[in-house]
This record gives structure tokens, C-alpha cells and sequence, in this order.
């Protein structure tokens, strides 16, 4: 089930413990005007709207949190990363120069922190090491467990833009569902994007609810999930015959 909308509105609507398990990586808060250094003023045109005081960010975020576990009987998996808040280009800074997403995740029932080496780096050094992992948070406990081997440490590489400009790979949320679902569970994403939750869900038997609140994001979503099912169905199909 795809809605269009904001999530915290179509949450509302969504009966609390019917979710199994949540898959999501919210807008970072970016706040970036332009980028490249120096003289460079490449404006970020196609990017969603990133640009909250951070206050407000994290105070949505943890709104957001709160409903997730309220509507999941499982866990809450939250993809999100470090921000270095130094340069001028960010609009809003903070007294520390460093956004970290456990700022406004410590008072939540975290299970586990999986360390997501992507590779490549991130950003102008300035003096300061290079960035390349994001986090992936594991807020409340499993309804299911299935141990798949997996360490803290999962690398792997990021994906191609599918059409959005900030995707992550169908392997990571592969990762975290299968270790934490079971066939037909019901799994949530309210920052549907490109909709690669949705099509990983298609692909595993899962039940998917997808929130997107930008047309032309939800379209294409829409359109890949589609074919992600159509093609589970023949995969099926084909199977059985065999």
C-alpha cells in the first residue's frame, strides 16, 4: 500500500502494532547551499527541501520515532549519518561543529548500531579525517530474529540514483529484513523515496506500506515497485513448474 503524503499525517491513519518491522533513511538536514570549494557555487537543484533549523529537525525526528514504535510490533531501523556542521554553506550551526544522530536518539530503546562502510569519502577535510560510513539504528526490540551471521560492520558500496538523488542499496535493507521478518510480515518505510524498500519487499514475499510525500518521487516508486511485484510473480510462477 503506497500513500502520498507527509508521513506524520498518513501515520495517524495507520493502526498502532499492525507494522512488523520499519526501513527508513529520513532527509539528513543537510543544509547546504552550494558545494565544491572555493569559487564554486554549485547549487543543490533536485534536492528535496533539507534545509530545517536543526532544533526543529531533531525534534520532528524524534516525533517521528515515537510514532514508528508506537505502529511497529518489531524493530525500527533508522539509516542516518554524522553531519560535520563547520563550513559557512551550512545555514544553521551548532556549538560543537557536529551533528550526530544519537543527539536526539538517546532516549529511545536502541537494540543495536550497525556501522554501514560504504566507501569513498565525504566532504573537504578542513583538518579533519574523512567520512565514510553512515549508521544504521536498530530502535527497540526484534519480534523476530533470525541470525544471519552479520557483524557490526556491514560494507557495502552505495547504490546508483534510481531517478532520486540520495539512495540506499536493496542489500542493506535486504540485510535487515530478512534478519528480522518472516514471510508476509508487514514491513514500513515513511520516507519512501525511490521506493527500494518496497521493491526488496517485493522481492522477499513482505507486505510493504510506502510513504512519499513528493510526486515525482512517489511516481517512480510506484512504478519500480510494480514491476519489482509483477516480476516476483513470474519468478513464482516459473518455479513452481519446474
Amino acid at each position: 500500500m503506497l500513500h502520498l503524503g507527509d508521513c506524520l499525517d498518513v501515520m495517524q491513519g495507520i493502526p498502532d502494532g499492525s507494522v512488523d518491522m520499519v526501513m527508513t533513511s529520513p532527509p539528513y538536514n543537510l543544509n547546504k547551499n552550494a558545494s565544491g570549494g572555493g569559487n564554486s557555487k554549485r547549487n543543490y537543484d533536485g534536492w528535496y527541501p533539507d534545509d530545517l533549523p536543526e532544533d526543529e529537525y531533531q525534534q520532528q525526528q524524534k516525533e517521528l520515532i515515537r510514532g514508528l514504535l508506537n505502529l511497529c510490533k518489531g524493530s525500527v531501523f533508522y539509516n542516518h549519518r554524522i553531519r560535520y556542521a563547520w563550513h559557512s554553506r551550512n545555514k544553521f550551526r551548532h556549538p560543537n561543529n557536529l551533528h550526530h544522530p544519537i543527539h536526539w536518539l538517546a532516549e529511545f530503546p536502541l537494540w543495536s548500531e550497525i556501522i554501514w562502510a560504504r566507501g569513498g569519502t565525504t566532504g573537504h577535510t578542513n583538518g579533519r579525517v574523512r567520512l565514510a560510513d553512515e549508521r544504521i539504528y536498530q530502535i527497540g526490540k526484534p519480534k523476530t530474529f533470525h541470525d544471519m551471521g552479520y557483524t557490526t560492520v556491514w560494507q557495502i558500496p552505495p547504490s546508483r540514483n534510481i531517478g532520486h538523488v540520495c539512495t540506499f542499496p536493496e542489500e542493506l535493507v535486504e540485510r535487515c529484513i530478512l534478519m528480522s521478518t518472516n514471510p508476509g510480515d508487514t514491513v514500513l518505510d515513511p520516507y519512501m523515496g525511490s521506493g527500494t524498500t518496497g521493491v526488496v519487499c517485493a522481492r522477499l514475499g513482505r507486505s510493504f506500506i510506502g510513504i512519499e510525500r513528493d510526486p515525482d518521487y512517489f511516481a517512480i516508486a510506484q512504478a519500480r515497485i510494480q514491476k519489482a511485484q509483477a516480476d516476483a510473480i513470474t519468478n513464482r510462477m516459473r518455479e513452481a513448474t519446474q
